[in-house]
This record gives C-alpha cells, structure tokens and sequence, in this order.
C-alpha cells in the first residue's frame, strides 16, 4: 500500500496519457470511416406520441392499434439498415393481435363497466413493444447471441412478457445483444454488430444495445431491458432515451437467459426503457404488478423538501476520468434544481466507491455457479480457450473476443478470498451509508458515464469505464438514467447523447422517475438529429 500511495501520481500520469493516446487513435481511426445516422421522423407524428398518449388515443378511437403497429413496422424497415438492431422480428403476429385489439373495440359496449375499466385493466392496450433477445417470447427465438442457441424456439413467455401481454401490449420484435448479455457493446457472431443511432461508428451499448438504438430511433416506442452492471443504462445514455433500474426484487426475472443466480439476484433486474418519462411509470406499475403499490408511483413529490446531492464521478486509475461534456451536464442538472426550486445542493464522495469495479466483479463471483466457457458452449464439449481466441483474432471463431476473455479470467483467481471478504464489508458498508444519507426524500445525481458513446471495439481498450454504472448493481440501489441533450462534435456535427444518472434508496422509484421527468422538462430528454 505504501508503494501504491507513494507513486499514486505517476499511474495516474501513466493511465491518463494511456486513455488520451486511446481516445486521439480511434478518433483519428473513425474520422475516415462512413458516418450514418437516423433523423427524427417528419412524415409521421404518430412516431412522436408517448405510450401514454396513444394508449389513451386507442381506448377512445381515435387511434388504432393497427395504425401505430404499422407506423413502427414502416420506420423499422427505415431505421433498421443503419443501426442493425432487429434480430428476430414478429411482425405478422403484431399486425394480429393489433387487429383484434381493433375488433374488440369496434364492438364493445362504450357505457359498460369493462369499457371504463379499460385504462386500469388494461392500460398498455394496443401498444406495441421490443425486447431484448435474452427475454423469453413464447413461439420466438431466444439466441442470446450464441452461436449455440441458433434457432432454438422459446415455449412460453417470461413473466413480465406475460404482463405486458395482459395490459394489453403487443410484441413487436426482439433486438440485439452480445453474446450471453455480458459485454457493453452488442455485437455477436450471430446477429452482427449494433450501430449507435446517433452515429454508426459508435457503440450502442450492451447488453440491452438493441433496444437502446431502436428506441432512440423512433423505431420502438417502448422496451424491456435488463440491467446487472448497466445493461439498460448504458445503451439508454448511448443513444439518448430514459433506461430504468427498479428496486431489486419487484420485477420478477422468471423467463429471463441467462438466468441470475447467488448474490447475483441482488444485482440483476429487468426493466423498461422508452423516449418518454411519463411512460415510466405506466410501464413499472405493469412490470411490478402488485410489488409496485410499495413504489409510490402515483403520489406526488415536492421537489422543494427533496434532498440532492451530487457526486462527481470516480477516482480509479484503470477508469477513465470524467471528461469536459460529462462534468459540464452533471453540473447543469445539479445548477437546474438550485435555481429552478430555490434550494440547496450538496456535493458528496464515498471513497470505497472509487473501488466499482472491484465490487462489481467480486460481487458477480459465485461459488459453485457455472464457469462462463461452460456456458457459452452450453454445457456441451470443452472449450479451448486460447485456440478460440487464437482463430477470433482470423475471423473464424464463432465466440467474440470480450466473451472469450470473459472466459479466461473466469478461470483465473484474480481477487483473493480475504479481499473479496474485504470489499463485500466495505460494499455492504456503502449501501448503508448511501440508503442513510438520501432516506426516502433524497436523490444523488451521478453521471452516467465518463464520454459519450465509445466507438466500435473502443471498450476492449477501456473494459473498465462500465463501472460507471455497474457501482449501483454492486450496492442495489434504483437508477434512472436521464437524457440531458446532445453534445457538439467535430465528428458529429449533430451531436451526440448526454446525460445523469438518478440515484435513490430502495422502494423510491417513484421519486426518481418524477425527478427524470423534472429534468426531461428542462432539458428537452430525447432529441434526434433533424
């Protein structure tokens, strides 16, 4: 420890000229590479309507489920070229289930109680939505982008997939992830790669990164995602949209692969993602279904009597520091509140959470659980790690680098036993202190990431940036992650993705997602190139 307090400055040194040199080689890289993008859809406002709004539009007839599921099949078949994030679409099926939800309707008696009932029964009645392909859909394909699982057909559906169908929400199809939904970019040697919306030389993000481009898109209204170390916060920050992490526990992950398993149940949630704040709430209150009464959704909050605090991101050599963008929007939404509600905020620091990834990763260790090249193989023969690895750098391995090496280092002690008990004290000592200082009125505002969107094969340089995110899986704590506008590029005169993190205590979902809204109102939330 002396050592490491003694040359603290020269590694800092070191890794900082190390993220620089990093940064100028793949901006220099990209600058010669194709630039897309997908613009905001001009011809078609139905695009541009929360789920809320046409939920409402529906159930009075002035909207039909068919005519939104169409909207979205036409801007996929748009969209989808440039970002590549549909992998299994269930078009037909929708096209279907929104013309029955039309038929019903149109026969319906409008003075029954059925009829007025409609809004609490049903309230995603005629709304179609995505999903991530590690989400089960009966009758459809769950990949998972393993080359394994090619073709296999799920036969029923993941719980929440069976609640959103009961509100009356369509599938419409299943989007991009990486392989085995554990790297933060969603590229697979199933599927492809996933382009960022905003700029197709970037990365969308993982695991939930076909989801995050489709909503950003306007080519998914709403969507089911899932988080155990950013997997909805960081394809939502990249490309633009609201992303939610619940309280633990509320929405049931029954149908979900790969299935979480040890303490790993205390950092993995399913959990929406969708352009419009107010359908947060809407989407929760489904999810969670009677867990959501302990959410407090529906009661309002005075900002004015919340406690906000701020904290200026971490401090970890192997962890990118905050650059100029992300500093200046974390302080323009900490600056909001003060002038807007007339209040005062406070700047905070934990120092054990400078230590994220370690929490993270010793936090994700289970005894006794599958080796991750177990499973990437499905149980099925031995895996030859090197060798893989070895043919991945030719082209000719049916794994991806990030999972093969995922795999290497899972068969690889990398933390002790007596400093994993070490950092599980200090972890559990954190949430407490974190849970005592908000209590049920107070919010910390975090950023969502050290820069905007990487660009392809960018987080194989910087693997530990996600701790960003990943902090708040480790203390399982509720998240919301905020759109605050678009930056200005060299690169990308358009701009790409800012945002915060919104942290609460357990159960204070409801706050947090008022809060986002708060901020949507001030800062626009998602806004695509025009």
């Amino acid at each position: 420890m002396g050592f490491l307090r003694t040359f603290s400055p020269l590694i800092y040194f070191a890794f900082g000229l190390y993220f620089q040199f990093i940064n100028v080689a793949f901006w220099i890289y990209n600058h010669f590479k194709k630039f897309e993008n997908v613009t905001k859809p001009a011809d078609n406002t139905l695009l541009l309507i929360s789920a809320t709004q046409a939920a409402a539009e529906i159930r009075e007839k002035r909207l039909s489920s068919s005519e939104l599921v169409e909207a979205y099949i036409e801007r996929i078949a748009s969209v989808n070229p440039i970002i590549n994030a549909v992998v299994v679409p269930l078009f037909e099926q929708a096209r279907k289930m929104a013309q029955e939800c039309d038929d019903y309707l149109d026969c319906v008696d409008v003075e029954s109680d059925e009829y007025k009932n409609l809004a609490a029964t049903k309230p995603l009645y005629g709304i179609p939505f995505t999903l991530k392909d590690s989400i089960s859909v009966k009758g459809s394909i769950l990949c998972c982008g393993m080359d394994y699982r090619k073709g296999m057909v799920m036969e029923k559906d993941a719980l929440v997939v069976s609640r959103m169908k009961e509100a009356g929400a369509i599938p419409l199809c299943v989007t991009n992830v990486p392989e085995c939904a554990m790297w933060w970019e969603s590229v697979n040697t199933v599927y492809g790669r996933t382009n960022n919306c905003y700029d197709s030389r970037r990365i969308c993000g993982g695991s939930s990164g076909g989801e995050g481009a489709l909503i950003g898109a306007a080519g998914s209204l709403i969507g089911l995602g899932s988080d155990i170390g950013g997997s909805i916060r960081m394809p939502a920050f990249f490309n633009g949209v609201f992303g939610m992490k619940p309280t633990i526990g509320v929405v049931p992950s029954d149908g979900h692969f790969p299935e979480a398993v040890g303490f790993r149940t205390e950092m993995f949630t399913i959990g929406p993602m969708c352009r419009y704040a107010t359908d947060l709430p809407l989407m929760l209150s489904v999810l969670a279904g009677p867990e959501s009464a302990n959410l407090k959704l529906d009661i309002p909050i005075n900002i004015r009597k919340t406690k906000i605090f701020y904290m200026v991101g971490l401090k970890n050599p192997a962890i990118e520091s905050l650059d100029d963008n992300m500093a200046e929007t974390l302080r323009k939404a900490v600056k909001y509140f003060e002038k807007k509600y007339d209040i005062m905020t406070y700047q905070v620091d934990f120092p054990t959470a400078h230590r994220a990834a370690e929490h993270f990763f010793s936090s994700m260790e289970v005894k006794g659980s599958d080796k991750f090249d177990k499973i990437l193989t499905g149980g099925v023969g031995t895996l030859n790690i090197a060798q893989e690895i070895m043919k991945g750098f030719m082209g000719k391995s049916v794994y991806t680098l990030p999972a093969l090496m995922t795999a290497f280092l899972d068969n690889v002690e990398t933390i002790s036993e007596p400093n994993k008990q070490k950092l599980f004290t200090q972890r559990d000592q954190l949430k407490k202190e974190i849970i005592n200082l908000l209590g049920e009125d107070g919010i910390l505002i975090f950023p969502s990431f050290p820069t905007v969107a990487p660009f392809h094969n960018q987080p194989i340089a910087t693997p530990f940036n996600f701790a960003y995110t990943a902090l708040w899986n480790a203390v399982g704590l509720p998240v919301v992650q905020c759109p605050m506008g678009l930056n200005k590029s060299l690169l990308n005169p358009a701009g790409m993705p800012l945002g915060v993190q919104i942290i609460g205590s357990p159960n204070s979902d409801g706050l947090l997602i008022q809060i986002a809204a708060d901020l949507e109102e001030g800062f626009g939330g998602w806004e695509l190139a025009r």
